[in-house]
């Protein structure tokens, strides 16, 4: 196959599928609190033709209580992206009401797919994409994978929450700013904060950048105001939804929780602080760089053109990661509860991935520190994806110390593989995902072979 050849749809739709056999392998069905929040809603769109979650409250805290009537508090848009495809299958018949009439594990096993696994998947490819367009010292392929796979990204995929959602159309709307297309830019940024609100932070930095930009003064405006015209049904879409919810289109859910009132004051926001921000990026309670040890050779790569670069105003990646870092370390609750890894950082680490994977690529001495790093975060990502997977409680301070090597030395291999649902016990199921990763990753490294390399 001829790297022409391999530029192709079909090359493009054979790593996307191999991504997302391995981010799919794993289906969440766990009662975590999160992720039944937006089942809940959505079997009540299902079931009852309601925002209203009232018959299914109980199973989650993440609720909003407005006018004694509780709905979820999460941002609408994977809930609302979920339920057209889980009225299929109710109307179907390939899935009946439970005990808890539609709020079902099939339900929360869709939505893991549609809102975990099918995002990181893409995300992978439009990475891998990107790698292709110039020669280096690694296979695309086999960066990029070990990148997100070796990554607390993946203990998310397979898992109804909205980070890697945000994530996929966040980048989606940095690859239209790269492009100068402001108005799709705008699109994308919008269904990225109807996912996670926090995301808005990546709306404000990229419609504001072109005024500080090259051009005329016109068409630096034009620019901005394509940008928000492109945000327009997100915005209405947002209004429209917290009016139906809370009564108010300015009021949204997490101003009503029933359990967490902290949020009540300022949506739970203070200032930041030192412990947070070294939690949230090299602590190993919960470290972007301990739980996605590839983006440390970004760091390493990226840091001595820092004085010789362009002004940071310029840059559409950095400041913007930088102010959702700072925002997210605002945060009472900055450690994202339950977790592996900072979770709310997700749009974060696919940002700098973007940003960064090509430089790590062009660096023939990053060779052995990627592939030490690469396997560290592989060990303990599938550690993890087979074991616990993202339940480590708040309390425990050394999670991979004190959680996740018990469970793997202790053998918790999980029951939420689907390999399991056709007979296999979850050891044996486990040992083949190591399997087909590793034969995966193989293929990849055989695939790109004869890719040009730069000296």
């Amino acid at each position: 196959m001829s790297t022409a050849g391999r530029g192709g749809g079909r090359s493009t739709t054979l790593l996307f599928l191999l991504m997302l056999l391995l981010c799919s392998w794993h289906l969440d069905r766990g009662p975590n609190d999160n992720t039944m929040s937006r089942a809940a809603m959505v079997a009540a769109l299902v079931e009852h033709r309601s925002l209203c979650i009232d018959p299914y409250h109980t199973h989650t805290q993440d609720k909003s209580l407005i006018d004694g009537r509780h709905y979820s508090d999460k941002a609408p848009l994977p809930a609302l992206l979920v339920a057209p495809c889980y009225a299929v299958l109710v109307a179907t018949g390939a899935v009946a009401p439970g005990p808890d009439g539609l709020l079902t594990p099939q339900l929360l096993m869709l939505g893991g797919f549609l809102c975990g696994s099918l995002p990181l998947a893409l995300i992978i490819t439009l990475c891998w994409r990107r790698l292709r367009r110039t020669a280096g010292t690694f296979s695309p392929a086999l960066l990029t994978a070990v990148a997100f796979l070796g990554s607390f990204l993946l203990v998310y995929s397979g898992s109804f929450n909205a980070h890697l959602t945000g994530a996929l159309f966040a980048l989606l709307a940095l690859m239209a700013v790269e492009d100068e297309r402001p108005f799709l830019a705008g699109l994308w940024c919008g269904a990225a904060v109807l996912c996670e609100y926090p995301l808005a932070v990546l709306g404000g930095w990229w419609a504001l950048r072109p005024l500080w930009g090259e051009g005329t003064w016109d068409r630096r405006v034009r620019t901005v105001v394509r940008f928000l015209a492109g945000g327009i049904p997100a915005v209405a879409l947002l209004l429209a939804y917290n009016t139906v919810l809370t009564g108010s289109p300015f009021s949204i859910g997490y101003e009503h929780e029933a359990h967490y009132t902290f949020m009540h004051d300022s949506f739970g926001l203070a200032l930041p602080s030192w412990s947070a921000l070294w939690g949230l990026t090299f602590g190993g309670y919960r470290g972007l760089f301990v739980y996605m040890p590839v983006l440390v050779a970004g760091l390493v790569v990226w840091l001595p053109g820092v004085r010789r670069s362009q002004v940071w105003r310029h840059d559409p990646v950095l400041p913007a990661a930088l102010l959702l870092l700072v925002v997210i370390a605002s945060y009472r609750m900055w450690w994202g509860g339950w977790a592996f890894g900072p979770r709310h950082l997700t749009a974060v680490a696919v940002l700098l991935a973007w940003r960064w994977l090509p430089l790590v690529a062009a660096h023939r001495r990053m060779r052995l520190p990627v592939a030490a790093l690469g396997l560290t975060g592989l060990g303990m990502a599938v550690a993890a994806k087979n074991t616990v997977g993202y339940a480590f409680p708040t309390e425990v301070l050394r999670p991979l110390r004190d959680r996740l090597w018990p469970a793997v030395r202790d053998g918790a291999w999980t029951d939420m593989q689907v390999p399991v649902s056709f007979g296999l016990t979850p050891a044996v199921s486990s040992a083949l995902f190591v399997v087909a990763l590793g034969a995966v990753l193989a293929f990849l490294w055989w695939w790109e072979r004869p890719r040009p390399h730069r000296s």
